[in-house]
């Protein structure tokens, strides 16, 4: 493991690097499968882009984007994010994607999101994260249910999905919800 930030079962995170840049990252966000519910999808990506990105992101306070490793190949294979964070009202933004193919079956977007979520509340005392996702994104609002966000509101059809607009669908999970139903994270955010 190089410089883990958190470590999980199956993946740790850590800060992006150059390696990371120069790889296979900015094909991900080319990728029509992997981009289908990101808003720049509809631009082509590539390397310089991408170094343009890690930049603004490794200088920012208001965004911490991490790469998701692989623990047993140490393989990039993925970025997730915190955004918008907002020092003032204690918010940000979550999103997780698996670019590599070969891990999106398995428990690495769970075990990543659910790293976000300990970062996000324990580490940077955020009281809430909250996040927008297509309604027709299956996926997105399954891993949200998981973790027991709520739905707050929706901005209707105002995302353009395969032919047809769709409600962009907004929710939030707060501290306090997440962490009763985390009591032993929180005894030790409580003993710190």
């Amino acid at each position: 493991m190089y410089n883990p930030y958190a470590i999980g079962t199956h993946i740790y995170l850590r800060h992006p690097t150059m390696a990371d840049v120069e790889g296979v990252w900015h094909e991900w966000m080319s990728d029509e499968e992997t981009t289908r519910w990101l808003n720049l999808r509809y631009w082509p990506n590539c390397i310089e882009n991408q170094k343009e990105f890690y930049e603004s992101s490794r200088l920012s306070k208001n965004r911490m984007v991490l790469s998701i490793v692989d623990i047993e190949s140490n393989k990039h294979i993925g970025i997730c994010n915190l955004s918008n964070i907002n020092w003032v009202h204690h918010y940000c933004d979550v999103a997780v994607i698996i670019g590599n193919k070969n891990f999106r079956k398995g428990p690495y977007m769970l075990e990543a999101f659910s790293q976000l979520l300990q970062i996000a509340f324990l580490r940077l005392n955020l009281r809430i994260v909250k996040s927008v996702f297509a309604e027709t994104n299956d996926a997105s609002k399954a891993i949200h249910d998981v973790f027991h966000f709520k739905e707050v509101g929706r901005l209707e059809e105002l995302l353009w999905d395969r032919g047809k607009y769709v409600d962009s669908v907004i929710v939030m999970l707060k501290r306090d919800d997440w962490m009763n139903r985390n009591s032993d994270l929180k005894e030790i955010a409580t003993n710190k």
